[in-house]
């Protein structure tokens, strides 16, 4: 006889760890140096999705006019 386990998870609200300002200059090295491909260009400047970003941190050490920060 098998039985079954249901487990139901709580999704956990992320706080975005790090933001893009509106000093970003759309180099895209910050897009090249993340490792789960989470920043895209955006309507003005380039966004980090929030669900896909790891908070490794690696953009924020890539721009190069320091446009990235933490929340």
């Amino acid at each position: 006889m098998y039985t079954t386990k249901v487990v139901i998870l709580k999704k956990e609200k992320r706080v975005m760890p790090r933001i893009i300002s509106d000093e970003c200059i759309a180099c895209g090295s910050c897009e090249a140096s993340c490792p789960v491909n989470a920043i895209a260009m955006g309507a003005a400047h380039f966004e980090i999705n929030e669900a896909e970003c790891i908070d490794c941190g690696a953009c924020e050490g890539a721009c190069p006019v320091s446009a990235i920060s933490e929340k």
